[in-house]
């Protein structure tokens, strides 16, 4: 019972502070501003998932395997199988730092080779952003590999991916602005 009453006028006390800590003009207008900068925030992201189709709408680029050296060389892959790089979006590839919007796709028919995808890894492992360079289906079911532009060949786990494991893919690209996301999330 001691215990209780104990509890209760602690509670009465805290609940006290509090409202006279609140009622200081400075605290209110900073309390307001936070609640207003979060509504803003929540706001802001649930319309870009609406628009983008996916709550990976961007994304800050950690490697430099889509980095071109020259404007040759990422299409001799390519040349080589007889494929004209011409009409693939993202012609100049992207580098570390850069500022990747992702768009997601509702239907792996949206997906053609050249476009740059962004694929689901695993838990706990960091999304693929490579372009699409093989589409086939296996068992009635579509199957397709990735590669880096600055990479020679596929990576062992880029080559028979699944139409589930795409979060979107990317449609513009902003120079190094993902230095800003990469900061945030420690890389």
């Amino acid at each position: 019972m001691a215990g209780s009453r104990k509890t209760r006028r602690f509670f009465k006390r805290a609940k006290s502070s509090l409202r006279n800590f609140l009622r200081r003009p400075a605290v209110n207008g900073t309390v307001e501003f936070l609640l207003m900068l979060g509504i803003l925030y929540f706001a802001f992201t649930g319309a870009m998932i609406l628009i983008f189709r996916t709550d990976s709408f961007w994304r800050g680029v950690t490697s430099q395997s889509m980095k071109h050296e020259d404007d040759y060389s990422w299409r001799q892959y390519y040349l080589e199988r007889g494929i004209d790089t011409s009409q693939f979006p993202i012609q100049g590839g992207f580098e570390r730092g850069d500022l990747l919007i992702i768009q997601g796709v509702s239907s792996f028919s949206e997906i053609k080779v050249g476009d740059v995808v962004v694929l689901d890894q695993g838990s706990g492992v960091i999304p693929l952003v490579h372009r699409v360079v093989e589409i086939w289906y296996e068992n009635g079911s579509p199957r397709f590999t990735t590669k880096g532009d600055a990479n020679s060949r596929p990576l062992p786990v880029e080559v028979a991916n699944r139409p589930e494991q795409i979060l979107g893919k990317v449609i513009f690209v902003i120079p190094k602005l993902g230095y800003i996301s990469l900061w945030f999330q420690g890389q």
